[in-house]
């Protein structure tokens, strides 16, 4: 989610749940703000700015997915519309949800939570969770002192939004920078990046032994699990999972009782930001697709929901 919104592998089961597709009912309607990269130059915080910009390569494991008959050549977003989402193939939800508990006590250690402005994030991020193709995930919404224009997700349904971030965004905005995170939590974008890495069979291992916050299990998987928190190393996505996470906050919008114009504006935002004091939107930029491409993409999934 992934800076409008920001951090794929296998297509996921049959049995998981399918994302909006050509036959959506919808009739109303993020780049996001993944504006969250780390907060400090020593402790980044995912940036939501991030995907402003970046030429990471396309997931290629979309690819093998069906596409949508009525997929057409300038569709941005042809790759997910009839993806499927499950824990298959990754940790298990119960493992995932543990994982998320230990990943959120390394970023209480390294980051200052503040009450401010977390009943706007948790009113809005609930309704954006419960319209999402993963509301049966319990999410926690967080947030953090900083002056950096910010947002990440983790595993588990933890999200975070920056002070700096509330205080630029209106309802709408917040909505989209909100439905971008929710929707890498249900794209397991994180998950797939673990695991893809060389620490997952030991974090699996050490995941199934954990049985409580205490004992030489705890603090080596926290020991581990906090020198990924400090690189950013679960919070930064590649360009095609920020489309993702885009396409997916895009139609939870309006299902969630938000005008997805929000979206737009969201980016606009982030594109005067950027010219104006790039240093405000942190420094996790390389991942996300240009904010303009964003733009345009948004604007076309909106028509595209009116026409439907």
């Amino acid at each position: 989610m992934t800076i409008l919104f920001s951090t794929g592998s296998e297509p996921g089961s049959p049995r998981g749940q399918p994302a909006w597709g050509g036959g959506s009912d919808w009739v109303s309607i993020h780049g996001a703000v993944e504006l969250v990269r780390p907060i400090t130059r020593s402790l980044p915080l995912p940036v939501l700015t991030s995907s402003l910009r970046s030429s990471a390569p396309r997931n290629d494991s979309l690819r093998s997915q069906p596409l949508s008959t009525d997929a057409q050549f300038d569709d941005p977003y042809s790759d997910f519309r009839n993806a499927r989402y499950s824990n298959a193939g990754l940790l298990n939800e119960r493992d995932e949800i543990k994982l998320g508990t230990q990943l959120h006590r390394e970023v209480t250690k390294k980051f200052n939570l503040t009450d401010a402005g977390l009943d706007r994030t948790e009113r809005i991020g609930q309704r954006c969770a419960k319209a999402s193709l993963r509301p049966g995930m319990l999410y926690k919404f967080h947030v953090i002192q900083s002056r950096q224009i910010n947002a990440f997700s983790l595993p588990g349904g933890h999200i975070y939004v920056t002070t700096a971030l509330l205080r630029l965004a209106n309802e709408n905005e917040l909505a989209s920078v909100l439905a971008h995170e929710v929707g890498h939590i249900v794209a397991r974008h994180s998950l797939k990046t673990l695991k893809a890495s060389q620490e997952y069979d030991d974090i699996a291992k050490q995941l199934g032994e954990l049985t409580g916050v205490a004992g030489d299990v705890a603090r080596d998987l926290g020991v581990g699990l906090g020198r990924m928190i400090g690189a950013g190393f679960l919070t930064v996505h590649s360009r095609d999972e920020e489309r993702e996470a885009d396409f997916l906050g895009v139609r939870t919008m309006p299902r969630a009782g938000f005008d997805p114009q929000g979206m737009i504006t969201m980016f606009q935002k982030l594109q005067r930001i950027e010219a104006e004091d790039s240093s405000l939107l942190g420094s996790l930029f390389s991942d996300h697709p240009d904010a303009g491409e964003r733009i345009e993409n948004t604007r076309y999934e909106i028509a595209r929901m009116k026409r439907r």
